[in-house]
């Protein structure tokens, strides 16, 4: 019996003997993330000398399978039609994998689906993972790859069948007693650490990561009845959503445990995220926010006495007797428009804008980035206030009246955003749409 000693998310040492593992191949049937199922498991307990117990078995589906992933795996649509359903092996998964580690080449794969599949039935399932990856990289250093097609062909594991459940099993089998003779005059185990890494919060992290579906815009966070229990902006969603859970707050700890999906919004650009946010704010409340509504309390004021436009940014009400050109929220903020502004256009272009500035129009489209590369934004002023917005592809000519009645989107005709507008303005991020 192998002893492994595992270093705890506290600094308390813990000895766990890992003995037992539980390792797993799965086939899916392919299709867009959340919406696969398991169409062959195989699952072998091994207790550290030999196996067990087992499962090999087909998986009837409930879906299509993949043109290409039969081709792969030669799993064809009717071979499934007898097999059992997930539901009527569930039990004996749960009896294989009791008190065991869950190892897998690219384990975080099989366990989703694992994971995925007893969510369906409304059972939570959660184990500690090993991915023998991970494993050969520290301790098999220098091979060309570590897929299991080159691991095998580099280690001369033999496989009875690829890309079908029970010969990856099994070569991920023999592969795991390689690395564990391999780990034996370790101090501390990299099993052990291995294992370590892979626990229950980055388990519920990567599964949420994996479900973005995109990386820019706006991230709701529910809890399992769907509540909204925090709303986010970001460039980089999928590092926003690492920084906010490995915060160490005890707000921090409770949103991680009662947080359950998070679903994602595409905005194409920061105004646009900031306004949806601000209202969902409003109407929502979510619990685990704690964000001042916005806010302006700095201005940019530009000096006309100089040949060249002079901005400085000063909060609101210092002293300054003249009228800011523009107000913002924070000094960061309006700081990176003007030093935009400084860098892109021409000097036409600039005097244009800052013109634009000082006598904003009172009825105006201004031409945002959109959700692709194929969309723009459109934002839409009237009465001298942001009222809402729509999106076009570029092949569309705005002919103005018509499309903003079927496609415009709302929003309350507030300061702050007509602020938020300008700074665009000022930057260069936003330009006006001339009437033909």
């Amino acid at each position: 019996m192998q002893r492994v000693s595992v270093k705890l998310c506290t600094t308390e040492l813990v000895c766990i003997f890992a003995a037992v593992y539980c390792v797993l191949d799965i086939e899916s049937t392919g299709g867009p993330f959340g919406k696969e199922a398991i169409m062959e498991i195989a699952l072998f307990r091994y207790d550290g000398s030999e196996i067990v117990d087992q499962l090999i078995s087909l998986v009837h589906p409930h879906r299509e399978v993949q043109q290409y992933v039969s081709k792969i795996t030669g799993i064809t649509p009717k071979m499934l039609l007898r097999a059992p359903r997930f539901q009527e092996i569930a039990k004996r998964i749960v009896e294989l994998t009791r008190d065991s580690v869950l190892v897998g080449h690219n384990v975080d794969f099989d366990y989703r689906m694992l994971r995925q599949e007893f969510a369906r039935l409304g059972y939570p399932f959660e184990m500690k993972t090993l991915d023998t990856i991970e494993l050969a990289e520290k301790l098999i250093p220098g091979l060309p790859a570590y897929g299991l097609d080159r691991i095998c062909d580099e280690l001369g594991i033999y496989r009875t069948q690829k890309h079908r459940a029970e010969g990856d099993a099994r070569a991920t089998l023999e592969l795991l007693q390689i690395l564990q003779e391999k780990d034996k005059e370790k101090d501390i185990s990299i099993l052990g650490q291995s294992i370590q890494e892979n626990d229950a919060l980055k388990d519920k992290i990567n599964d949420l990561k994996r479900s973005v579906k995109f990386n820019k815009g706006l991230y709701y966070l529910h809890n399992p009845q769907g509540k909204i229990l925090y709303i986010g902006t970001s460039d980089n969603i999928k590092n926003s959503l690492n920084s906010l859970f490995m915060t160490d707050s005890s707000e921090a700890e409770k949103l991680r445990d009662e947080v359950h999906s998070v679903t994602t919004e595409a905005t194409g650009n920061w105004l646009i995220a900031k306004v949806k946010k601000e209202e969902e704010m409003e109407r929502v409340k979510p619990v685990f926010n704690n964000d001042l509504p916005l806010s302006l309390d700095f201005g940019v004021y530009m000096d006309k006495r100089s040949s060249k436009p002079q901005m400085t940014v000063k909060p609101l009400g210092e002293g300054e007797r003249n009228r800011p050109l523009l107000k913002a929220e924070n000094f960061r903020i309006a700081l990176r428009a003007i030093r935009m502004f400084r860098k892109s256009g021409g000097k036409d272009e600039k005097a244009g804008r800052l013109e634009s500035l000082v006598d904003f129009p009172e009825e105006a489209i201004y031409s945002a980035r959109g959700r692709s590369g194929k969309e723009k934004t459109a934002l839409v002023v009237e009465g001298g206030k942001l009222v809402g917005y729509f999106f076009y592809s570029l092949n569309d000519q705005i002919s103005h009246k018509d499309k903003l009645q079927k496609s415009l989107v709302p929003v309350q005709a507030r300061e702050e955003y007509t602020e938020l507008l300008k700074l665009g303005i000022l930057s260069g991020e936003f330009t006006e749409i001339k009437k033909p």
